[in-house]
Protein backbone atom coordinates (compact mmCIF):
# COMPACT_ATOMS: atom_id res chain seq x y z
CA UNK A 1 0.00 0.00 0.00
CA UNK A 2 1.39 3.43 -0.94
CA UNK A 3 2.20 6.15 1.57
CA UNK A 4 -0.55 8.59 1.58
CA UNK A 5 1.40 12.58 1.61
CA UNK A 6 -0.49 15.36 1.98
CA UNK A 7 0.66 19.19 2.51
CA UNK A 8 -1.11 21.76 4.99
CA UNK A 9 -0.74 25.53 5.00
CA UNK A 10 -0.91 27.00 7.97
CA UNK A 11 -0.88 30.82 7.87
CA UNK A 12 0.09 32.70 10.58
CA UNK A 13 0.38 36.36 9.57
CA UNK A 14 1.23 39.25 6.56
CA UNK A 15 4.05 40.93 6.96
CA UNK A 16 4.22 44.80 5.71
CA UNK A 17 6.40 43.31 2.50
CA UNK A 18 3.48 42.11 1.12
CA UNK A 19 3.93 38.23 2.30
CA UNK A 20 2.21 36.19 3.68
CA UNK A 21 4.31 33.82 6.68
CA UNK A 22 2.65 30.69 6.76
CA UNK A 23 3.88 27.12 8.37
CA UNK A 24 3.91 23.92 5.43
CA UNK A 25 2.98 21.04 7.28
CA UNK A 26 3.74 17.35 5.63
CA UNK A 27 1.44 14.54 7.00
CA UNK A 28 2.05 11.15 5.61
CA UNK A 29 0.01 8.02 6.75
CA UNK A 30 1.64 4.83 6.84
CA UNK A 31 -0.16 1.50 5.77
CA UNK A 32 -1.38 0.34 9.51
CA UNK A 33 -2.43 2.02 12.46
CA UNK A 34 0.01 3.25 15.01
CA UNK A 35 1.37 6.73 16.62
CA UNK A 36 2.03 9.89 15.25
CA UNK A 37 5.80 11.00 14.83
CA UNK A 38 6.22 14.45 14.71
CA UNK A 39 9.17 15.83 13.19
CA UNK A 40 10.40 19.57 13.17
CA UNK A 41 13.33 21.03 11.62
CA UNK A 42 14.65 24.80 11.34
CA UNK A 43 13.54 26.29 14.52
CA UNK A 44 17.03 28.13 14.41
CA UNK A 45 17.16 29.42 10.82
CA UNK A 46 20.93 29.06 10.78
CA UNK A 47 20.54 25.39 11.37
CA UNK A 48 19.77 24.09 8.01
CA UNK A 49 20.88 20.22 8.41
CA UNK A 50 17.76 20.18 10.35
CA UNK A 51 15.38 20.90 7.62
CA UNK A 52 17.64 18.53 5.20
CA UNK A 53 17.14 15.66 8.13
CA UNK A 54 13.70 16.14 8.24
CA UNK A 55 13.36 16.14 4.58
CA UNK A 56 15.59 12.53 3.76
CA UNK A 57 13.25 11.34 6.68
CA UNK A 58 10.44 11.98 5.11
CA UNK A 59 11.59 10.99 1.07
CA UNK A 60 12.90 7.66 2.63
CA UNK A 61 9.34 6.77 4.02
CA UNK A 62 7.81 7.31 0.89
CA UNK A 63 8.10 4.05 -0.89
CA UNK A 64 8.05 2.03 2.48
CA UNK A 65 6.05 0.41 4.40
CA UNK A 66 5.36 1.90 8.11
CA UNK A 67 2.51 2.10 11.00
CA UNK A 68 0.87 5.03 12.20
CA UNK A 69 1.79 8.58 10.60
CA UNK A 70 4.60 11.24 10.25
CA UNK A 71 3.84 14.99 10.69
CA UNK A 72 6.78 17.24 9.81
CA UNK A 73 7.33 20.75 9.88
CA UNK A 74 10.45 21.38 8.39
CA UNK A 75 11.36 24.98 8.59
CA UNK A 76 9.70 26.02 12.14
CA UNK A 77 10.97 29.40 11.52
CA UNK A 78 10.62 30.58 7.86
CA UNK A 79 12.25 33.87 8.14
CA UNK A 80 14.87 32.90 10.27
CA UNK A 81 15.87 30.52 7.65
CA UNK A 82 15.57 33.01 5.03
CA UNK A 83 18.38 34.95 6.63
CA UNK A 84 20.29 31.88 8.37
CA UNK A 85 20.14 33.52 11.48
CA UNK A 86 19.42 31.87 14.76
CA UNK A 87 17.28 34.54 16.25
CA UNK A 88 13.97 35.44 13.79
CA UNK A 89 15.34 39.36 12.24
CA UNK A 90 11.68 40.71 12.43
CA UNK A 91 11.63 40.99 16.12
CA UNK A 92 14.92 39.69 16.85
CA UNK A 93 13.45 36.80 18.94
CA UNK A 94 14.67 33.40 19.76
CA UNK A 95 11.56 31.45 18.80
CA UNK A 96 12.96 28.42 20.64
CA UNK A 97 12.40 30.43 23.84
CA UNK A 98 8.89 31.19 23.80
CA UNK A 99 6.81 28.50 23.26
CA UNK A 100 4.00 27.85 23.72
CA UNK A 101 3.81 31.64 22.42
CA UNK A 102 0.86 34.03 22.21
CA UNK A 103 -1.80 34.61 19.45
CA UNK A 104 -1.46 38.69 20.20
CA UNK A 105 2.42 38.44 20.87
CA UNK A 106 5.64 39.12 18.77
CA UNK A 107 5.73 37.68 15.86
CA UNK A 108 7.94 34.68 17.08
CA UNK A 109 5.50 34.52 19.60
CA UNK A 110 2.73 34.25 16.95
CA UNK A 111 4.60 31.35 14.92
CA UNK A 112 5.32 29.90 18.24
CA UNK A 113 1.55 29.69 19.02
CA UNK A 114 0.47 28.42 15.68
CA UNK A 115 2.92 25.28 15.87
CA UNK A 116 1.17 24.63 19.52
CA UNK A 117 -2.14 24.82 18.46
CA UNK A 118 -2.03 23.69 14.69
CA UNK A 119 1.07 20.74 14.66
CA UNK A 120 2.21 19.89 18.26
CA UNK A 121 -1.73 18.29 18.83
CA UNK A 122 -1.32 16.21 15.81
CA UNK A 123 1.80 14.35 17.95
CA UNK A 124 2.52 11.72 19.60
CA UNK A 125 6.01 11.64 19.84
CA UNK A 126 8.25 14.60 18.84
CA UNK A 127 11.49 14.82 17.51
CA UNK A 128 13.37 18.81 17.44
CA UNK A 129 16.28 18.50 15.14
CA UNK A 130 18.86 20.91 15.66
CA UNK A 131 22.48 21.66 15.27
CA UNK A 132 25.32 23.86 15.92
CA UNK A 133 24.74 26.70 13.49
CA UNK A 134 26.78 28.38 11.06
CA UNK A 135 30.33 28.39 13.09
CA UNK A 136 30.21 25.39 15.05
CA UNK A 137 29.25 21.91 15.20
CA UNK A 138 27.64 19.43 17.88
CA UNK A 139 26.73 15.91 18.57
CA UNK A 140 24.74 14.86 21.20
CA UNK A 141 20.83 14.64 22.88
CA UNK A 142 19.01 15.81 25.75
CA UNK A 143 17.96 12.94 27.69
CA UNK A 144 15.42 14.34 29.15
CA UNK A 145 11.86 12.17 31.16
CA UNK A 146 11.40 9.73 28.33
CA UNK A 147 15.37 8.40 28.71
CA UNK A 148 14.51 5.45 27.12
CA UNK A 149 13.75 7.44 23.87
CA UNK A 150 16.29 9.41 24.61
CA UNK A 151 19.10 6.41 24.71
CA UNK A 152 17.13 4.83 21.44
CA UNK A 153 17.46 7.89 19.36
CA UNK A 154 21.45 6.99 18.81
CA UNK A 155 23.99 9.80 20.37
CA UNK A 156 27.39 8.63 22.06
CA UNK A 157 26.87 11.06 24.55
CA UNK A 158 23.12 11.97 26.03
CA UNK A 159 22.96 14.93 28.18
CA UNK A 160 20.70 14.56 31.31
CA UNK A 161 20.45 18.46 32.06
CA UNK A 162 17.70 20.98 32.70
CA UNK A 163 15.08 22.20 29.57
CA UNK A 164 15.31 25.58 28.96
CA UNK A 165 12.36 27.21 29.64
CA UNK A 166 10.28 28.26 26.37
CA UNK A 167 11.40 25.09 23.90
CA UNK A 168 9.13 23.34 22.10
CA UNK A 169 10.55 20.14 23.74
CA UNK A 170 10.08 20.85 26.98
CA UNK A 171 6.47 22.80 26.16
CA UNK A 172 5.88 19.19 24.82
CA UNK A 173 6.80 16.76 27.74
CA UNK A 174 4.97 18.91 29.96
CA UNK A 175 2.08 18.02 27.89
CA UNK A 176 2.31 14.73 27.43
CA UNK A 177 4.45 14.44 23.99
CA UNK A 178 7.41 12.64 24.94
CA UNK A 179 10.11 14.35 22.88
CA UNK A 180 14.00 13.90 21.61
CA UNK A 181 15.71 16.51 20.94
CA UNK A 182 19.07 16.01 18.97
CA UNK A 183 21.97 18.34 18.38
CA UNK A 184 23.78 17.07 15.41
CA UNK A 185 25.96 18.27 12.77
CA UNK A 186 26.85 22.40 11.72
CA UNK A 187 29.10 24.39 10.64
CA UNK A 188 29.06 22.77 7.07
CA UNK A 189 31.02 19.71 8.76
CA UNK A 190 30.91 16.22 7.94
CA UNK A 191 27.37 16.56 6.57
CA UNK A 192 27.08 13.47 4.96
CA UNK A 193 28.10 11.66 8.41
CA UNK A 194 25.32 13.69 10.46
CA UNK A 195 22.75 13.51 8.03
CA UNK A 196 23.28 9.48 8.02
CA UNK A 197 23.10 9.54 11.78
CA UNK A 198 19.81 12.39 11.88
CA UNK A 199 18.21 9.94 9.63
CA UNK A 200 19.49 6.61 11.25
CA UNK A 201 18.45 8.28 15.00
CA UNK A 202 14.52 9.01 13.34
CA UNK A 203 14.41 5.24 12.24
CA UNK A 204 15.58 3.97 15.62
CA UNK A 205 12.56 6.05 17.43
CA UNK A 206 10.20 4.90 14.52
CA UNK A 207 11.26 0.61 16.10
CA UNK A 208 10.80 2.21 19.14
CA UNK A 209 7.54 3.15 19.54
CA UNK A 210 6.29 0.18 16.80
CA UNK A 211 6.22 2.23 13.47
CA UNK A 212 8.75 -0.29 11.73
CA UNK A 213 9.91 -3.66 12.66
CA UNK A 214 13.63 -4.11 14.42
CA UNK A 215 15.07 -3.10 17.16
CA UNK A 216 16.88 0.50 17.24
CA UNK A 217 20.68 0.53 16.27
CA UNK A 218 22.11 1.91 19.01
CA UNK A 219 26.20 2.86 19.42
CA UNK A 220 28.28 1.03 21.77
CA UNK A 221 29.42 2.87 24.80
CA UNK A 222 26.69 5.43 25.20
CA UNK A 223 27.79 7.82 28.65
CA UNK A 224 24.99 10.07 30.14
CA UNK A 225 26.65 13.60 30.99
CA UNK A 226 25.10 15.56 33.76
CA UNK A 227 27.51 18.42 33.83
CA UNK A 228 28.42 20.69 31.10
CA UNK A 229 30.11 24.08 30.91
CA UNK A 230 29.66 26.46 27.70
CA UNK A 231 33.69 28.14 27.06
CA UNK A 232 32.79 31.53 26.01
CA UNK A 233 35.54 33.38 24.76
CA UNK A 234 36.31 37.22 26.89
CA UNK A 235 37.76 38.99 23.71
CA UNK A 236 36.64 39.22 20.29
CA UNK A 237 38.55 38.38 17.23
CA UNK A 238 39.31 35.48 15.10
CA UNK A 239 38.90 32.02 17.30
CA UNK A 240 41.76 29.45 15.91
CA UNK A 241 40.67 26.21 17.34
CA UNK A 242 42.55 23.36 17.91
CA UNK A 243 40.10 20.63 18.21
CA UNK A 244 37.82 20.14 14.88
CA UNK A 245 34.98 17.91 14.06
CA UNK A 246 36.20 14.71 14.04
CA UNK A 247 37.72 15.05 17.54
CA UNK A 248 33.86 15.20 19.40
CA UNK A 249 33.06 13.19 22.16
CA UNK A 250 36.59 12.61 22.28
CA UNK A 251 37.98 12.66 26.36
CA UNK A 252 40.79 15.56 26.94
CA UNK A 253 42.65 16.50 29.94
CA UNK A 254 42.04 19.16 32.09
CA UNK A 255 43.87 22.33 30.78
CA UNK A 256 44.29 20.91 27.09
CA UNK A 257 44.11 23.89 24.74
CA UNK A 258 41.01 23.97 22.49
CA UNK A 259 41.65 27.30 20.84
CA UNK A 260 42.97 30.99 20.94
CA UNK A 261 41.37 34.62 20.20
CA UNK A 262 43.52 36.29 18.36
CA UNK A 263 43.76 39.88 17.16
CA UNK A 264 43.16 40.28 13.37
CA UNK A 265 44.71 43.67 14.13
CA UNK A 266 47.96 43.36 16.12
CA UNK A 267 48.21 39.70 15.51
CA UNK A 268 48.55 39.16 19.32
CA UNK A 269 47.09 36.29 21.07
CA UNK A 270 44.00 37.54 23.05
CA UNK A 271 42.98 34.88 25.10
CA UNK A 272 43.87 30.91 25.33
CA UNK A 273 40.41 28.74 26.21
CA UNK A 274 41.11 25.86 27.94
CA UNK A 275 39.49 22.29 28.68
CA UNK A 276 38.22 22.78 32.51
CA UNK A 277 37.10 19.31 33.95
CA UNK A 278 39.67 16.27 33.80
CA UNK A 279 38.72 14.96 31.60
CA UNK A 280 36.73 16.53 29.49
CA UNK A 281 34.16 15.51 26.63
CA UNK A 282 34.06 17.54 23.62
CA UNK A 283 30.69 17.96 22.92
CA UNK A 284 30.63 21.07 20.87
CA UNK A 285 34.02 22.63 18.78
CA UNK A 286 34.30 25.44 16.35
CA UNK A 287 35.45 25.28 12.80
CA UNK A 288 39.40 25.95 12.55
CA UNK A 289 39.06 29.79 11.96
CA UNK A 290 35.95 31.32 12.66
CA UNK A 291 35.13 34.96 14.38
CA UNK A 292 34.25 35.54 17.42
CA UNK A 293 32.23 38.52 20.09
CA UNK A 294 33.17 38.50 23.67
CA UNK A 295 30.78 35.88 25.24
CA UNK A 296 30.19 34.61 22.36
CA UNK A 297 29.61 30.54 22.30
CA UNK A 298 33.23 29.33 22.10
CA UNK A 299 33.42 25.31 22.70
CA UNK A 300 31.17 23.28 24.71
CA UNK A 301 32.23 20.50 27.01
CA UNK A 302 30.86 17.53 29.52
CA UNK A 303 32.18 16.45 32.76
CA UNK A 304 33.89 12.91 31.74
CA UNK A 305 34.54 12.15 35.63
CA UNK A 306 31.05 12.06 36.30
CA UNK A 307 29.67 10.80 33.32
CA UNK A 308 28.37 7.15 33.49
CA UNK A 309 27.02 4.69 31.11
CA UNK A 310 23.85 4.20 29.79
Amino acid sequence: MAVSHELERVPVAWLANGHELELVIHRLHGAEDGPTLGLVGGIHGDEPLGVETVRRVVSGVLDGDFRGAIVALPVANPYGFQALTRNAPIDMTNLNRVFPGHPDGMLSEQVAHAICERFLPMCDYLIDFHSGGNLATVDYAYLHDDQGLGREFGCEILFAGPSYAGTLGDYARRNGVPAVVPELGGGQQRNDHYLAKGIRGARNVMKAIGMLDGEPEIPFGQRIVHEVELVRPHHGGLLLSAVDATRLGEAVAAGTELGRVVSPYTFEVLEVLTAPFDPSLLVLVREQVTKVDPGDFGFIVANGATAEPA
